[in-house]
């Protein structure tokens, strides 16, 4: 226990004794920053991460998080080349200096209480949940990296795309589902709904209001008959046992030329380039086989 006691009390000092180096280094470099620019930008949320990339130079980034290269090469191929990653850990914030922290909620205390000891500010950033949501968070965060206007830019070219697409609704309202071997199929409440809203389908999991997420099985997907399936895709990790279920035989006779590929991270982050989202997903419904389901 003793020895316990005393490795502890050895790393907080050296942690300590890090943060003070780095407290000194910063206060050197910042004096020769322009002011309400932070210039040495740390993210530590993967939907942070995509933002960050589209509104400061690359320069200005101290890292964004491991998890971001996937979704980045979907979205901006290459953008992250040569940007340093991080793990979230509170070694990184003293070793990698940031001078702003974008950090979400649920992000580690400890590294939060660093972030305070040496003197970089943190803002939390929620989830996106609505293009209403996506408007804020580009905001707040535009304005803590000293970027407003190019934020402002970001929102009113979704806004138009947004427009555009309401102007030009389609007359037959298909039922999908965002359905990838049935947990966690986004309901009421959630940006993903928002999104087939705005493309002018109905949400097959809204047929359980109070629920954000329900679940359906393969019977209970096949007894409910949308007329297509979503499947978001950003993986690159090979297959895993659950795409079987999704490759189900009777999932792939009955919905065959029914399946539609999104970007997940355009759902589950809230972007603005999650407007592009709304019309590749009208785009594929265009071209689902009229009629209802058979098998």
């Amino acid at each position: 226990m003793r020895w316990g006691r005393l490795r502890t009390g050895a790393f907080a000092a050296c942690l300590t004794a890090l943060a003070c180096m780095t407290a000194a280094a910063s206060s050197e470099t910042d004096r020769h920053l322009p002011v309400g620019k932070p210039q040495r930008i740390m993210s530590t949320n993967m939907c942070s991460d995509i933002l960050l990339l589209m509104l400061v130079p690359k320069e200005r980034i101290a890292s964004i998080t491991y998890l971001a290269h996937d979704p980045v090469q979907v979205l901006m191929p290459g953008a992250d080349a040569g940007v340093a990653t991080n793990h979230g850990s509170a070694e990184e914030v003293v070793t990698q200096q940031p001078d702003l922290i974008l950090a979400s909620p649920w992000s580690a205390s400890v590294m939060r209480r660093l972030a305070g000891q040496v003197g970089a500010p943190l803002i939390e950033i929620d989830a996106a949940n609505s293009f209403a949501d996506i408007r804020r968070i580009t905001r707040q965060i535009g304005a803590a990296v000293g970027e407003p206007q190019r934020a402002e830019a970001l929102i009113a070219d979704m806004d138009a795309k947004l427009a555009q697409l309401d102007r030009d609704r389609p007359a037959n309202a298909l039922e999908v589902a965002a359905w990838s071997s049935g947990d966690a199929v986004p309901g009421a409440g959630t940006l993903t709904d928002e999104i087939i809203r705005r493309a002018g389908a109905i949400n097959l999991a809204r047929r359980m209001p109070d629920a954000s997420y329900s679940t359906f099985g393969v019977e209970e997907l096949l007894a409910a008959r949308p007329d297509a399936i979503m499947r978001g895709e950003d993986r690159y990790d090979g297959p895993a046992l659950r795409d079987a279920v999704s490759e189900h035989p009777a999932i792939r006779r009955a919905y065959a030329g029914r399946r539609i590929s999104y970007p997940a991270s355009l759902y589950a982050c809230g972007l603005p380039q999650s407007a592009d989202a709304v019309l590749q997903l009208r785009q594929a419904l265009a071209k689902v086989p009229q009629g209802g389901v058979e098998w």
